[in-house]
């Protein structure tokens, strides 16, 4: 139970003190031979954990030396029971030590809940934009121009966050959605090209150079050194990407520009969106604050969804595993 490839916190045991933090996820990466302690120096003493050879996986108290040597003097089973006796030890020793891992502590299990948050909301997203500039609008709204955020759009509902944050700003029904318009220029489809033409004409400018100061030995190398500059500044000119989304809703309208996905690419994802849109439209007619039910989905659809998160790095094997089976649980 505690040793898991999750990030999710361990149940806390009703039997612990108040002031014995929740015991903490042990991942596996982090269990060998060497103790893998929360403090490494400025404290006498410190708590981790350790893959020890006789006792196997468990918790350790450790004094540390001035020239940060590493000694065990304790060690307590990895359950709930051995990280409430190792806790009370180090508070007996040191209690800077204690107040610091706790904080620490208190950071890791925040790190954990948004890491669990973004799982959950990136497994419902059928279409993530990540750091749009919002240009403008109309309507009242509280997003600032200029500035960047997450446009999410779920399987009934449109979220704009800040920037790596779950707790929306907008959030709106698909109800209040009338039009997604998706514009923006194709460049960058004929980089090569671009690429290559910089090159040979940049290039043929070193090479002349070359030939002018330095004589046949400078022609070959002018035209190699300028000719690499002329393929990086066409890779450069050639990779702009500006995609504009404009969002009409029932009462306002937002203008977002995207440097990172290309036209195609975001009309592609907004194909899911668009028909849960639809849908949402077609089974309220009247539209008003009414929440839109999502169209459903398959569960092969769904699990085809976390596969592509988990490649894509959204999401841990241990976030996979927990959606997966959750997801089949509810079927």
């Amino acid at each position: 139970m505690s040793v898991s490839d999750s990030r999710e916190p361990a149940p806390v045991g009703t039997g612990l003190s108040p002031s014995i933090p929740a015991m903490p996820t042990v991942p596996r990466d982090e269990l060998y031979r060497t103790p893998h302690l929360l403090l490494y120096s400025g404290h006498r003493h410190s708590i981790g954990w350790q893959d020890y050879r006789k006792a196997g996986p468990s918790f350790v108290v450790a004094r540390l030396s001035r020239l940060e040597n590493i000694k065990v003097t304790e060690r307590f089973p990895l359950t709930e029971q051995g990280w409430a006796d190792a806790w009370q030890v180090l508070s007996g020793r040191d209690a800077r030590a204690t107040a610091e891992v706790a904080a620490q502590l208190a950071a890791r299990e925040g790190r954990e809940r948004t890491s669990s948050a973004f799982a959950a909301l990136g497994a419902e997203s059928l279409c993530y934009l990540r750091r749009v500039t919002y240009t403008g609008g109309s309507g009242a709204t509280r997003l600032a121009k200029g500035s960047g955020y997450d446009v999410r759009f779920l399987g009934d509902r449109l979220m704009v966050c800040p920037p790596g944050v779950v707790e929306p700003i907008i959030e709106v029904p698909y109800t209040d959605v009338e039009t997604v318009e998706v514009t923006g220029s194709e460049q960058g489809n004929n980089s090569t090209g671009n690429a290559l033409a910089w090159m040979f004409a940049i290039g043929l400018l070193g090479a002349l150079l070359g030939l002018f100061i330095f004589g046949l030995a400078g022609l070959l190398f002018g035209a190699l050194i300028f000719g690499a500059v002329g393929a990086g500044v066409g890779a450069a000119t050639s990779a702009k990407v500006e995609t504009h989304v404009r969002i009409r809703l029932a009462d306002a309208e937002l203008c977002f520009l995207s440097t990172e996905k290309r036209v195609d690419v975001v009309r592609v994802e907004m194909s899911g969106p668009l028909r849960a849109i639809e849908y949402a439209h077609a089974r309220h007619p009247d539209g008003g604050d009414v929440l839109a039910a999502q169209a459903p989905e398959s569960v092969p659809d769904r699990l085809t969804q976390l596969a592509s998160l988990l490649q894509q790095g959204l999401l841990t094997r241990g976030e996979f595993e927990h959606l997966k089976s959750k997801l089949i649980a509810e079927s």
